[in-house]
């Protein structure tokens, strides 16, 4: 399998174009047009120095060696069962760090204007009903509700685009149907044919994903009628922007960390958390807290003088309730749970578009090497579960028979081998971490991916 920086995919020729366009520095008007619009930037990838067309069973694919490293340019085909089957092709042949869906889109918030930037914060099905079931609108039973985008690419997408919730269905949102669609997601701010079938084959392989792409047409007018307004224009801006996001992505990353939030921005998070869960109240006394959390913590709460007042009161009781008793520890599962709760009350849920702090389990992880335990040892939080990093050295079986028995756990129970799926597997259905296990943090590592780690299982 050949790893490679990035999959890029566009379903019509017409919106994969600008993109080889811009790897091969050919010239183009609607290329020319994208670069000087305000905001957008001009720090490209790198040109290519070969592009080779790669022979699928569908769709088109091209191989690009970039000076930013290997790329893969992908047409899909129109709609949700082709890009899931070109993209889970690519995918048994090419093990990226990232997937960006690009090209063109129907704006679907009554403030988006033709021509405008749209990133995916989080992605659903806009057609698909399964309420009576007891599931969310916009969910397919046995996913999630929805499915959220990368948070370091949604970060290097730049200021020139808006990022909220997209929707996909594979039928056009025309005037008769905007008013129902616009009052089932209120957040939403856009709609295509791809992005969501994507994001849940990415979630499903634990591959960072995106979509960022450029209004074409309005739902509200006709949308039979409005469809390729600008579509050209739209999917140069598209592209041009996509380039620009990734070269942040590719040569500001680095392995392990996310550039999001400082190591104290992440401590505060964890500490904040931390209290949140143990329910303890918030100190008065915050003087033990480090002068750089305690500047971190109120700069990411900055204008609201109430959330910062409490997340310190938190802060300071979660540092003196770790010094009283050290067995206090925090597992990532419950992190996450308690965070959801306290984004939601400073009303910076995802799907709205924010980027919200405290950062998800994940970004923790990354910030500390990939390990969550280094991240609570670091802050000196019991580690009660699984291992600190280095304190056991798995081998390669031991990595590939632990996959193996997941993989017949999953089969068993009828599960996608996912990264989610993993965690239950590996901490006996939520109960700690099973020694002899690693973690998924320690697998991706390994492989570099998820889902070429799976791949090298199944040999």
């Amino acid at each position: 399998m050949t790893t490679v920086n990035a999959i890029v995919l566009a379903a019509q020729d017409v919106e994969v174009q600008p993109f080889l366009d811009i790897l091969t520095k050919a010239p183009s008007r609607a290329r020319e047009l994208a670069e000087k619009r305000p905001g957008i930037g001009r720090s490209l990838l790198g040109a290519a120095s070969r592009i080779t067309q790669i022979p699928i069973p569908t769709g088109q694919a091209w191989y690009a060696q970039t000076s930013s490293g290997r790329i893969v340019v992908m047409r899909t085909g129109v709609g949700t069962v082709a890009t899931a089957s070109a993209l889970g092709w690519i995918l048994s042949e090419y093990s990226p760090r990232c997937v960006v869906s690009i090209g063109s889109a129907g704006g679907l918030a009554t403030d988006v204007n033709v021509l405008d930037l749209v990133v995916g914060s989080t992605y659903a099905y806009g057609s698909a009903d399964a309420t009576a079931f007891g599931y969310k609108l916009g969910q397919i039973p046995g996913q999630p509700d929805m499915f959220a985008g990368d948070e370091e690419l949604l970060f290097h997408s730049g200021s020139a685009s808006r990022s909220g919730q997209v929707l996909t269905s594979d039928s056009f949102v025309t005037s008769d149907k905007v008013e129902a669609v616009r009052a089932a997601f209120p957040n939403a701010i856009s709609t295509d044919m791809e992005s969501t079938a994507a994001a849940q084959i990415c979630t499903t392989w634990g591959i960072p994903f995106v979509s960022l792409r450029c209004v074409s047409d309005l739902c509200g007018p006709a949308a039979d009628q409005d469809y390729h307004v600008a579509i050209e224009e739209a999917a140069a801006v598209s592209a041009v922007a996509t380039a620009v996001m990734l070269s942040g992505y590719f040569n500001q990353h680095t392995k392990g960390r996310s550039p999001l939030f400082s190591k104290a921005a992440i401590d505060g998070a964890l500490l904040l958390i931390l209290a949140r869960t143990l329910k303890l109240e918030p100190a008065e006394d915050i003087s033990v807290i480090p002068d750089d959390i305690a500047t971190a913590v109120r700069s990411q709460l900055s204008g609201n003088a109430v959330a910062v007042a409490e997340a310190l009161g938190h802060v300071a009781a979660a540092i003196t309730a770790v010094r009283t008793d050290p067995s206090i520890t925090l597992t990532a599962k419950k992190y996450d749970a308690e965070r959801s709760n306290y984004v939601t009350t400073l009303g910076l849920t995802s799907d709205r578009g924010q980027i919200a702090w405290p950062p998800t389990s994940q970004t923790v992880s990354k910030r500390s090497n990939g390990y969550w335990n280094d991240a609570l040892a670091s802050l000196g939080i019991q580690v009660k579960s699984g291992r600190q990093r280095g304190t056991v050295k798995f081998t390669e079986q031991e990595y590939l028979q632990a996959l193996r028995d997941f993989l017949l756990w999953a089969e068993t129970n009828g599960l996608s081998p996912s990264v989610a799926a993993y965690g239950v597997w590996s901490s006996d259905g939520g109960k700690g971490q099973v020694p002899g296990r690693p973690s998924s943090a320690a697998i991706r590592q390994r492989f570099n991916t998820w889902r070429a780690a799976i791949m090298t299982a199944r040999e």
